[in-house]
């Protein structure tokens, strides 16, 4: 009934691929498991009961469509895994570590991305900002 995001995991990236290429939702990633929350050119939404089509680029003129992007890493060797803080149950440091985050994608200047980067290591070890 739901088909908002997935993530296909395996040694195999072609056929990890393969199955996400089949998986009937809105977003699918590949040996990743949020990667496209931070590509802001792509569709956002589900299908089904997930979601009330689709907003953030061109796509959001075709929500009457059925999209779906699949992201496959280009660096297989590399793998995503949930940062300590954010992981269940969260930790009280949780939510300053999730602000640098933003903080660090998102400021424009130097000094903003690396006061983002200090709050996220102090989050990181513990230390409430």
């Amino acid at each position: 009934d739901f088909g908002l995001g997935s993530a296909v995991f395996s040694n195999d990236q072609k056929r990890a691929t393969r199955i996400g290429n089949r998986i009937r939702a809105g977003m699918t990633t590949v040996n990743d498991f949020g990667v496209n929350y931070l590509v802001q050119s792509l569709p956002f939404g589900g299908i089904k009961e997930s979601g009330f089509d689709r907003f953030a680029g061109p796509e959001g003129l075709r929500a009457c469509c059925l999209m779906k992007s699949v992201v496959v890493d280009t660096f297989s060797f590399i793998r995503t895994s949930i940062p300590g803080p954010l992981q269940y149950p969260i930790a009280e440091v949780g939510l300053d570590f999730g602000k640098s985050m933003v903080g660090l994608m998102y400021n424009e200047g130097i000094l903003g991305k690396a006061s983002a980067l200090i709050q996220m290591t102090k989050a990181s070890m513990g230390i409430k900002s």
